[in-house]
């Protein structure tokens, strides 16, 4: 928005109409003014105060009606733009606060990325471990089965050989039992034996006693 100041001395801003003065005046005060040179945007004219004090009390009079007037729209003028460089100060920093909460963003997004890809490995990891020591455990259960087995076979082989063993110590107890009798069967032999010899003896002492007498 451009500012443009009149002249001093000239008449600025000046009411038109029946309000203005009653009376023409004189030739002596009617200056031609230069055209201001052309401006873009809106504009607003700031009056200008007189550098030689007024010579009629009426234009006096005009010129503060018309100070009074145009200052409220000057003060409004410039607390707009005020305003408007506030506004303009604030939309930077909230472009400044958007761009820090973007990268923010991208910054957790990245955050929860790696932290993603993190546990997916992690993920992976116990998922190979689990599956290897399943494998572990399927082998330790196979080996336990095939040692329960061993030792199931193992003690068969032991019933059998106790078995065994049960029926060779009562093949030897009989065999000892038999042996006892067949001893106790010699030893009544041999005492027939003995007897039969004496009796063979006495009969033989007899004779040569009869032979002799």
């Amino acid at each position: 928005m451009a500012l443009q100041a009149d002249a001093p001395g000239s008449e600025g801003l000046r009411p038109k109409g029946p309000a203005a003065l009653s009376e023409r005046p004189s030739d002596t005060y009617l200056v031609a003014v230069p055209p201001p040179p052309p401006v873009e945007g809106d504009v607003v004219e700031l009056i200008g105060h007189p550098m030689s004090p007024p010579r009629f009390a009426t234009r006096t009079a005009i010129d503060n009606a018309v100070e009074s007037a145009v200052l409220p729209h000057q003060l409004h003028e410039i607390d707009q733009v005020v305003e408007i460089a506030r506004l303009g100060e604030l939309l930077v920093e909230k472009d400044a606060r958007i761009a820090l909460l973007e990268r923010g963003l991208a910054d957790w997004r990245e955050r929860a990325r790696l932290e993603m890809e993190a546990h997916a490995g992690a993920e992976r990891l116990a998922f190979e471990r689990e599956r290897d020591l399943v494998g572990v455990i399927h082998q330790q259960i196979a080996a336990i089965e095939s040692a329960e087995e061993s030792t199931q076979q193992a003690f068969t082989q032991a019933d059998e050989l106790r078995t065994r063993v049960d029926e060779q110590t009562a093949l030897v107890e009989s065999a000892q039992q038999s042996t006892m009798v067949a001893l106790a069967r010699m030893q009544e032999l041999q005492m027939r034996i003995d007897e039969l010899e004496d009796r063979l003896r006495q009969r033989a002492r007899h004779c040569w006693s009869r032979r002799s007498a």
